[in-house]
């Protein structure tokens, strides 16, 4: 449940939020120092209008382009853990090590383009002893289902994304299918991601 969650969680996953009442895929990212402090916060903005190419609008991209830092913290920025909702893509995966991002949560698997494994099987990668986990469990839940959300609104049956959700976490695209409507009213009266995460654990389990 909402409350159960950590503060670092709660604002990748109202970015998230966001970024679907936007019209964008729900993702959200932040990034925190070794302290507890948030040193920024990001989402996907692959729909936006009149950005510069919102193709590379994802979050963790976002995230690491736009938050500034002063110089002692960049020099720490090795010890700073960058959360995001969904695994990262290919590109997002790149940045994140070329941006000395050392440490990384994410709270779901990407079959269709999640790249963590990189950090095992490339040679440059694998040198960076990279701590890249899966949060899993109910936080995957809750992210499979809302994208899944966003690929019903936007595809219909939501092709090979949704395909791929459903052979991973079959109950989550369940949950998208049946919560569809009411997560459109809550992105229509724009309420708060607390409301969706709960309406979306009813179904965990």
């Amino acid at each position: 449940m909402w409350k159960d969650l950590t503060e670092p969680w709660k604002i990748a996953f109202s970015q998230a939020w966001q970024a679907y009442v936007e019209g964008s895929i729900p993702i959200g990212a932040t990034l925190f120092d070794e302290n507890g402090n948030c040193l920024g916060q990001a989402r996907n903005g692959r729909n936006l209008q009149n950005v510069k190419n919102p193709w590379i609008r994802h979050a963790e991209n976002t995230l690491l382009w736009e938050t500034e830092l002063p110089a002692e913290q960049l020099k720490s920025i090795r010890s700073a853990t960058l959360y995001t909702t969904m695994e990262p893509c290919p590109m997002c995966m790149g940045t994140c090590v070329m941006g000395n991002i050392r440490h990384l949560r994410y709270a779901a698997r990407d079959p269709y383009c999640g790249a963590v494994h990189f950090k095992d099987t490339d040679p440059y990668i694998e040198s960076k002893h990279l701590d890249y986990t899966l949060a899993g469990g109910e936080q995957e839940f809750v992210q499979t289902a809302l994208q899944s959300i966003h690929e019903l609104r936007n595809g219909g049956d939501g092709g090979k994304v949704l395909a791929d959700f459903e052979r991973l976490l079959p109950g989550a695209v369940t949950a998208a299918r049946a919560l569809q409507e009411k997560v459109q009213g809550f992105a229509q009266e724009k309420a708060p991601m607390e409301k969706v995460y709960d309406a979306i654990c009813a179904y965990f389990g």
